[in-house]
């Protein structure tokens, strides 16, 4: 009786975990995206005033290239702040994944399955990758039985050594 109450606790303090993971990404980014609106709507400012730079230059006949530099640049500028807000908005959501334990992906398959970080063979239809191999994984309940590396869900195929689950 202990046993099963020991596993419901332990349940509970993984939804627990995972809810508080959860909301904290969803409030971290979701100030990102708007910070990344703000953005956008100051680089149609930008654009919008060197468009109209430009015209009244040709208007006048006369073009100055460093004042359409300049103003190319301010454009570059905010481009690269709306980069660097969007790779925030990725890294919070990739340190929130890991959180909840669930595995880094660094790739897709060819049959559109995402591979996990150091998989040699696709979770979904078996086919080998090009991926380093991945480090040992704990023992866990849903393991695949040739080689002992966690499986998730629904997956067919062991993403370490490819046999079929």
């Amino acid at each position: 009786m202990a046993d099963l109450f020991n596993k419901l606790k332990h349940g509970l303090d993984k939804g627990v975990t995972a809810a508080s993971v959860k909301s904290k990404e969803v409030i971290e980014s979701t100030k990102l995206k708007s910070q990344i609106r703000n953005l956008q709507g100051r680089k149609r400012e930008v654009l919008e005033e060197l468009g109209n730079l430009v015209y009244a230059m040709f208007l006048q006949g006369s073009f100055d290239e460093a004042r359409v530099r300049e103003k190319a640049a301010a454009v570059a500028g905010v481009d690269d702040q709306i980069k660097q807000k969007e790779a925030e908005v990725e890294d919070i959501h990739l340190k929130a994944q890991e959180a909840i334990g669930k595995p880094r992906m660094s790739g897709v398959c060819a049959c559109g399955a995402e591979l996990p970080v150091g998989a040699k063979f696709c979770g979904k239809c078996g086919r080998k990758t090009e991926a380093a191999p991945a480090p040992p994984a704990d023992a866990a309940a849903n393991a695949c039985p040739g080689c002992g590396a966690a499986l998730n869900p629904g997956t067919k195929f062991c993403a370490r050594c490819g046999r079929q689950v």
